[in-house]
């Protein structure tokens, strides 16, 4: 995409930025309140079939990185402390944009971050299936 259509593409991103904060809040402050009276079920994979499947330790981690324990929130779920980097530095750069009248480039839009993301999801999975079939290690 050029041109235009570029510029399109990354203001509809950044509205959808500031509807997910907006919105997400609230239902991240919920979540975790459920998350803390033990009320959320658990993963049914991990539960019936004994595997870790590509989102197990997400809830952890999104604990985690509220409260700002971002290295355990990386221990517990990478995907959540990358989604979070690649957030903040799109919205940062955007509204920096949008404030200066274009004199600053933000920050673009690239399918690789989303190939990143399915590769840390695909990873994640499979070392910690690795580490528990393979060493009997549970991972938490």
């Amino acid at each position: 995409m050029h041109g235009k259509k570029r510029i399109t593409l990354e203001r509809g991103l950044y509205i959808t930025g500031l509807l997910a904060l907006l919105l997400g809040i609230p239902f991240v402050l919920l979540y975790l309140s459920y998350l803390d009276d033990g009320l959320w079920p658990p993963c049914i994979l991990q539960r019936y079939l004994g595997v870790y499947c590509p989102g197990c330790g997400g809830s952890r981690a999104l604990k985690a990185f509220w409260e700002g324990h971002f290295l355990l929130s990386l221990y517990y779920h990478p995907m959540v402390l990358y989604t979070a980097v690649i957030y903040i530095l799109f919205m940062v750069s955007q509204t920096v944009c949008i404030c200066s009248r274009g004199r600053f480039r933000g920050m673009r839009f690239h399918n690789w971050f989303l190939y990143a993301a399915l590769c840390i999801l695909i990873l994640n999975c499979f070392i910690k299936n690795i580490l528990k079939f393979g060493f009997g290690i549970i991972v938490f």
